[in-house]
């Protein structure tokens, strides 16, 4: 049996695909901080923090929301070679209820989160500074409506240093 809050969420995406393509139409925002210096030793390891804020009035789903038909947020990056990203840590979401769906508990980012991604470097590279990018995708909601799901660069510069 498919409980009521999904055709909620499903209605409520409908409109707001309609309402996002309206003239004057807020669009929420995601934003990440820029990334400190990141160094890693050839042949080492490191982890970045990745910090992202959610305009306020806005969430959006966590990694594991609760039902299969939520958008997951996700961080994936392009081949950084010869760096590789070998591991994404995904805060826990905060479990919240909404006005459309007041007996069920969604699991959501809102305000500022933190991803933690770790980088490694094989030990022959050569010392330098090395680019990686990525994308955040997310879907964000109001206390009423999901809107069309979106993407973010996520960019920062690795430099491997000697052993």
């Amino acid at each position: 049996m498919i409980r009521p809050f999904v055709f909620v969420l499903l209605g409520s995406l409908a409109w707001s695909l309609t309402a996002a393509q309206q003239p004057g139409q807020k669009v929420p925002t995601v934003a990440m901080a820029p990334v400190g210096k990141v160094q890693v030793r050839a042949g080492g390891s490191a982890t970045v923090d990745l910090d992202f804020r959610i305009e306020n009035d806005f969430h959006i789903n966590s990694n594991h929301p609760k039902s299969e038909l939520l958008i997951p947020t996700a961080l994936q990056f392009k081949a950084a070679e010869p760096v590789k990203i070998v591991k994404v840590n995904y805060p826990a979401g905060q479990d919240v209820s909404f006005p459309f769906a007041p007996t069920e508990k969604l699991s959501v980012y809102s305000g500022d989160f933190t991803i933690t991604a770790t980088v490694k470097a094989p030990p022959q590279v050569a010392k330098g500074t090395y680019p990686v990018t990525g994308e955040l995708r997310f879907q964000a909601c109001d206390r009423s409506a999901c809107y069309p799901p979106r993407s973010i660069p996520v960019m920062f510069d690795v430099t491997v240093i000697a052993r």
